[in-house]
């Protein structure tokens, strides 16, 4: 007899991490100073059936004579028969540390998470196994969360748990969450935007790491890799997967971007089954609102 373990993250990537800190961290909430609206869309290893879709929005607003930031946050992922759907409140405070704006800001999150599994769609060899049958296929659950967010114009960094609550019936745990990254300039029509995201459960843990190059403040390239570690440490590079991300201002409050992945060699086994990701963002100024003073690229 035979017997293995598999573990995974139980939360959702996104190749746009470095534009959308807001899904993760609630303390970003607001720390831009402005209204904005987030969405991210992601196909992951297309063409392979049950393969992981997941959409996001995020909205959040700035209170700049409170100093503060407030929003929602609404996460929809499906993998295979299972089904994972969240709101969340976020809640930030952004204390200004000098008078070059530079601030730290904390933030709380809290909603309700609706985990679901469609049985109709799992076919065993024996009718009825008792091993894929469950009391209840459905559960909403709440959960509350926390973060930590320092930020000037051209570097962050930031600590996150977004849910603190775990669960052994639908076996969740916490996940950690580190960010960082800023802006280089190299001249005064390029800068580049490097970006380092760690995740970490109790069991695995993996990281994303891009780097993108700003022309004339409106198109961005670049490229990431991405790879996971356990506690014996770090996979080799085969284990590592990469994605080409390329996106432009359309307007002056208007953002579109687009990443095209390709898995390690170890998950598509010599497949084609690329992941496609859609970014969008809109900043809304009010009235006689002044520009962000750089645009702010994060």
């Amino acid at each position: 007899m035979l017997s293995m373990i598999c573990r995974s993250q139980q939360e959702s990537n996104f190749s746009y991490y470095m534009f959308n800190h807001q899904a993760i961290n609630p303390a970003y909430t607001g720390s831009r100073g402005i209204t904005n609206l987030t969405s991210v869309i992601r196909s992951q290893w297309v063409g392979l059936e049950g393969a992981p879709e997941t959409q996001t929005i995020t909205f959040g607003k700035s209170v700049n004579s409170k100093n503060l930031g407030y929003g929602i946050s609404i996460l929809n992922d499906k993998i295979g028969p299972t089904n994972s759907t969240s709101f969340d409140i976020d809640l930030a405070y952004h204390l200004k540390l000098n008078e070059k704006g530079n601030r730290l800001s904390l933030g709380l999150k809290g909603g309700i998470h609706n985990y679901s599994l469609n049985s109709n769609l799992i076919q065993t060899l024996t009718p009825g196994d008792n091993a894929f049958v469950l009391e209840n296929d459905r559960k909403i659950l709440p959960n509350i969360g926390f973060g930590i967010y320092y930020f000037t114009q051209s570097f962050y960094t930031g600590f996150a748990i977004p849910k603190i609550l775990s669960n052994k019936e639908y076996n969740l745990e916490p996940h950690y969450y580190f960010i960082t990254g800023g802006l280089i300039k190299i001249s005064e029509t390029l800068m580049l935007k490097p970006s380092f995201l760690l995740k970490q459960t109790k069991s695995i843990g993996g990281y994303d790491f891009s780097i993108l190059g700003i022309i004339n403040q409106n198109i961005w390239i670049g490229g990431q890799i991405r790879s996971s570690f356990n506690n014996y440490g770090f996979t080799n590079f085969q284990g590592t997967g990469v994605s080409a991300l390329a996106g432009f201002q359309i307007l002056e409050n208007l953002s579109v971007g687009y990443s095209y992945g390709i898995p390690s060699n170890e998950i598509s086994n010599g497949l084609s089954i690329p992941t496609h990701e859609i970014f969008l963002r809109l900043d809304i100024f009010s009235k006689g609102e002044a520009f962000l003073f750089s645009p702010r690229f994060f």
